[in-house]
């Protein structure tokens, strides 16, 4: 169970996308209130009884948009995708559902001008807890292991086009990989390098030492200045914070939250941005 929680789940932070789920999960909300009336808003009587219970979709909507971009804003690094989990995405989910429901509770006292009863409030809590927890989970899963099969399909037809190493010619005048000074750190062919990673001020160069060691050094400059610098070299930025070797890559892996780049002799594996998937498994035919 402790395997499932901790396995890797993708953490969407397209505002778009996000605007559009709130929307939906408001409207759903309101419909679902005003055709169906449950939880006694039948025998509810209000002058504005139906703008009331439209109201509820309206909160949901707002709060449910607030929560789920205003938080990955206050603490990104929590909110990091390469950390990201099946369990922290429930928990979130959970987190952005108790705030929503503080919101619909605070609106229902407000709209008919009665004092905010949090003693209600924490009397109603752990019903709606328990009820939202199983659907919330249930969805997560399912996401998980629709999102799973399918990479994990698409991976292992993509190991099957991979060309072997050695059929890929590799041009041989050296690359000089220079610190943020001009100054030259290494000095290796193309084929040596697996990839280099991004690390804050610096950059992590992982390649073959003797063709057939791997080794890491690390110099200080931007991921961004050593790409151009590189760009005639055959590497591909996969991930904003990659650059990789494609003609080294031995194998393709795929995960909830899309696909990873393996290399022999390496345990570390590089992931490939939903965004350039596609053109990835297509360079890698």
């Amino acid at each position: 169970m402790l395997q499932f929680l901790t396995a890797p789940y993708p953490f969407h932070r397209n505002l778009a996308s996000g605007l559009a789920f709130s929307i939906g999960a408001g409207a759903f909300v309101a419909l679902f209130l005003l055709v169906f009336q449950p939880f006694g808003t039948r025998e509810f009587e209000h002058e504005h009884k139906q703008l009331f219970l439209a109201g509820y979709g309206v909160v949901i909507a707002a709060f449910t948009w607030l929560c789920s971009n205003l938080l990955p804003r206050v603490s990104p690094k929590l909110f990091d995708e390469e950390h990201w989990t099946v369990g922290k995405h429930i928990l979130f989910s959970v987190l952005v559902f108790l705030l929503v429901f503080v919101a619909c509770y605070v609106y229902k006292d407000v709209a008919l001008g009665h004092p905010v009863s949090w003693r209600g409030f924490f009397g109603f809590l752990p019903f709606a807890f328990s009820i939202a927890i199983f659907p919330i989970a249930g969805l997560v899963i399912g996401s998980y292991m629709l999102r799973l099969k399918h990479h994990s399909k698409v991976a292992e037809a993509a190991n099957s086009q991979i060309h072997p190493i050695a059929a890929k010619p590799a041009p041989q005048s050296p690359l000089n990989l220079l610190d943020e000074n001009g100054k030259v750190v290494l000095q290796l062919l193309p084929s040596q390098v697996l990839y280099l990673q991004a690390a804050d001020n610096y950059v992590e160069v992982f390649y073959l030492e003797n063709g057939q060691s791997p080794r890491r050094s690390i110099l200080r400059n931007t991921l961004t200045n050593l790409e151009s610098s590189l760009a005639d070299a055959g590497l591909f930025r996969c991930h904003r914070s990659y650059l990789v070797n494609l003609g080294q890559v031995e194998r393709v892996s795929g995960n909830a939250q899309g696909y990873r780049l393996q290399f022999a002799g390496l345990e570390a594996s590089v992931p490939v941005a939903r965004g350039r998937s596609a053109e990835v498994l297509e360079k890698l035919r």
